[in-house]
């Protein structure tokens, strides 16, 4: 079972780490390349254009499936922050049932979509290289978000039905990064203090 887990987790991080680093780094070494042919060696190259805009898609897509993961996407949350814990329940619910629905609907059509265009050969015009390789992170995308939906939507009706794990894990996540780095420093500082007191005693003893 924990290999299992440990397969899922390398598979889940392939797909929302590591691809769209590579995707990035890829991107940043092409765009130089890019510059140093069209100002410096005087022959811009045409290709560089289709694999950046690849690049892009796989980096932008995949990146915003981990940054589900991490909760990291901007949002504004100063009538979020005001309401009690059921009622920050209710509101991401609500927010989440839309996300489940309308991702939903458009995965089988946008599946259909980008899959049909390899049944129809459709490729890049300079590279060839086929639009459903280039389009595809887009079907991830819409999958791996349903599925974060549908997993908040279970936590926040756990929430409501009153299980304090996820009471705690949602007042947790709903704190500003100024309250979690006064709480990381009040923890440091509590760690440094027991190890000051435990050498204090330790030499006390000797």
């Amino acid at each position: 079972m924990d290999g299992l887990k440990k397969i899922g987790r390398f598979i889940r991080n392939c797909v929302e780490l590591y691809i769209p680093i590579i995707a990035f780094v890829a991107l940043f070494l092409i765009f130089c390349f890019q510059v140093f042919m069209r100002y410096v060696a005087n022959n811009p190259q045409s290709w560089t254009l289709e694999v950046e805009q690849m690049c892009f898609l796989w980096l932008v897509l995949l990146g915003a499936c981990f940054a589900q993961r991490e909760k990291a996407h901007v949002s504004f949350t100063l009538l979020y922050d005001a309401l009690s814990v059921r009622g920050k329940a209710i509101t991401a619910m609500l927010g989440n049932i839309i996300i489940s629905v309308t991702f939903a609907a458009a995965f089988i059509p946008s599946l259909q979509y980008i899959w049909g265009q390899m049944e129809r050969a459709q490729v890049t015009s300079i590279l060839k290289i086929p639009k459903t390789l280039v389009f595809f992170p887009y079907v991830i995308f819409l999958a791996v978000i349903l599925v974060y939906a549908l997993l908040d939507i279970y936590e926040e009706i756990m929430v409501l039905r009153g299980d304090q794990k996820y009471i705690d894990k949602m007042l947790g996540e709903s704190k500003s990064e100024a309250e979690q780095a006064i709480e990381e420093a009040a923890r440091q500082e509590s760690i440094h203090l027991n190890a000051d007191i435990d050498d204090g005693m330790g030499k006390g003893d000797k």
